[in-house]
């Protein structure tokens, strides 16, 4: 449970760092990824954790 979490935060954002490195965008493409994997992870905690309830 704690990997699929993980996964679903760090790949987004490191998706946001290479495509700040290839357009050369500071910080814009690393809020966006962090946005997403922060989105992402919460949308994974939610569905493992509806099971239980």
């Amino acid at each position: 449970m704690g990997v699929s979490i993980a996964v679903a935060l760090i790949v987004p954002l490191l998706l946001g760092v290479a495509v700040d490195a290839f357009l050369h965008t500071s910080p814009i493409g690393v809020l966006i990824g962090l946005l997403l994997g922060i989105t992402a992870s919460c949308y994974t905690a939610f569905a493992q954790f509806r099971r239980y309830v």
